[in-house]
């Protein structure tokens, strides 16, 4: 992922919460939700603060492309993988 955009846009999919989901824990109505995904409009900074907000966890990695696990700072691959060496699938 290059960017900020690709990265949010990811973690979005990633994260399967629908749209009108996204507008329940955002503010941010459904439909631009919808727009983003499709890339109708680029992200913007309040789109950026609460998907954030969502996922404090990743805030690091959205912003820079970078993990810092030792300050819990980590990306969605890594919490995927540490999902899978839980389960031990």
């Amino acid at each position: 992922m290059n960017n900020i955009n690709s990265r949010v846009l990811h973690l979005l999919d990633d994260s399967m919460l629908s749209n009108p989901a996204l507008e329940a824990k955002t503010g941010i109505k459904s439909t631009t939700w919808a727009n983003l995904r499709l890339k109708k409009i680029r992200l913007n900074e309040e789109h950026l603060e609460a998907v954030i907000k969502l996922f404090p966890e990743y805030a690091y990695w959205i912003t820079t492309g970078k993990d810092l696990p030792e300050a819990g700072q980590i990306s969605p691959e890594i919490e995927e993988t540490r999902k899978r060496l839980s389960t031990g699938t």
